[in-house]
């Protein structure tokens, strides 16, 4: 059922560059570059590079180098939202020599390491089209070195005078490594692809985790971009692994969009086309694995599907985290919210979305399973959503703000404390997940 993801490869492929014996210095250095994507809170970013040079080096500092990335990019301020291919000046935070898996290494080699700083605006290889509404690769994703001016670079005692390392990466790695892929079809005949991490220790609690609209199926996209458009590789990290008490992950990704009603549209009335056969996928999968419990969790379109999966299946689940959730209160029937009154749920939403307002989704279906007299609800409502970890501010110096949308962020980081207890969400699945 599952299958490896060849493309991420080891920076090993760095070594197929053609090259001279490496033993003799040169004024003219040449080569070819590898990459890494890491998923962030804000997304993903190319974060460092490695260089395979055609001539050692004995010395080389940030300063000595300047990195151009070519990519596709929405320009927002177009009312009509055109997608250019533009050239971005990329800013070096450190250069050293290291060996082909980009470790840092002392004396000459021919494997060079250049970091870059990335931030909610700089770095992404991804593209979000608002002709698509969806991520994809962007295509094309370049990155060009070469050398700046004054720089000071010396190969085996030759001063170096030409450094071009150009062109289309060799491969890219990703911080999703431990994610393996895989596909499924159901009964029905849809096929779904998702990526699944399966902890060395077996657990017997499954975790599913659900997209938002951004991240669906399309060309040029892949099963990783789910994982890697949001922090969702948080999911497989020691801490929430340790905080929960260990889970295998499966993250699905739509075929189109988890709010589609059959037609590709969204007709505000709730409904989807994918309960039933998104509903197999899981249940095969926990069989497979063998697990006894299941929580699912989900952002926007996937707190939606969240929801709906809770509510078509009340026995089912041991917890929910719906997120940002985009279930229309006034679509919502009282037999649903009756469905859901004695489940255990943890709603998370920021006051400011303008994307799912709160006020029409989350807020008033919270206030009927409230009076209902739903018996384990929990639920987490910042004013906005901030960069807690202090690296990114405005111009002012505070905290960069994210679009009040990005509620899952605090999820990822274990920063979503109930209103009224203060529980935190993580701990919180590890009580249900005790009892």
């Amino acid at each position: 059922m599952k299958k490896s993801r060849l493309i991420l490869s080891s920076f090993l492929a760095l070594g197929l560059v053609a090259c001279s014996s490496g033993d003799t210095g040169s004024d003219t250095i040449a080569g070819t570059y590898s990459y890494q994507v890491t998923g962030y809170d804000w997304g993903a970013g190319v974060n460092k590079a490695v260089l395979a040079l055609d001539h050692k080096l004995t010395q080389i500092d940030a300063q000595d180098l300047n990195v151009v990335e070519t990519k596709q990019v929405t320009d927002w301020s177009d009312s009509t939202f055109p997608v250019n291919v533009v050239d971005i000046d990329r800013t070096i935070t450190d250069v050293y020599l290291c060996d082909a898996d980009g470790n840092k290494v002392e004396g000459d080699s021919k494997y060079v390491a250049v970091e870059m700083y990335v931030s909610p605006n700089d770095g992404s290889p991804l593209l979000y089209s608002m002709a698509t509404s969806r991520n994809t690769w962007s295509d094309p994703y370049t990155l060009a070195f070469t050398l700046s001016e004054g720089a000071t670079v010396d190969s085996l005692g030759t001063t170096v005078t030409a450094f071009t390392v150009e062109g289309a990466a060799t491969t890219y790695t990703t911080s999703a490594s431990m994610f393996e892929e895989g596909s499924y079809e159901t009964e029905s005949g849809q096929t779904y692809g998702y990526v699944t991490y399966e902890p060395t220790e077996k657990s017997d609690t499954l975790f599913v985790w659900l997209h938002g609209g951004g991240e669906g199926a399309i060309e040029g996209s892949d099963v990783y971009i789910p994982v890697l458009a949001n922090k969702v590789t948080a999911l497989a990290g020691e801490e929430f692994q340790t905080a929960i008490g260990g889970a295998a992950i499966l993250a699905p990704q739509s075929p189109t969009f988890w709010m589609d009603s059959g037609d590709g549209t969204w007709t505000g009335d709730n409904k989807t086309m994918y309960t039933e056969s998104l509903m197999q996928l899981i249940d095969n999968y926990k069989t497979e694995y063998g697990a006894t419990k299941v929580v699912v969790a989900g952002c926007s379109n996937g707190g939606f599907m969240t929801l709906d999966l809770m509510m078509n299946y009340p026995d089912y689940f041991t917890a929910g985290v719906p997120i940002c959730e985009g279930k229309l209160d006034a679509a919502v029937t009282d037999e649903q919210i009756a469905a859901l009154k004695d489940q255990a749920m943890f709603f998370i939403y920021a006051e400011n979305d303008t994307t799912l307002d709160p006020s029409i989704y989350s807020e008033p279906t919270i206030a009927r399973l409230k009076e209902a007299g739903a018996t384990n609800l929990m639920v987490a409502s910042p004013d906005t959503v901030i960069d807690t970890s202090g690296t990114y501010k405005d111009a002012d110096g505070n905290p960069y703000s994210y679009a009040g949308h990005w509620s899952w962020i605090y999820f990822d980081n274990n920063e979503a404390f109930d209103d009224t207890t203060g529980k935190d969400s993580w701990s919180w699945i590890a009580d249900q997940l005790n009892k």
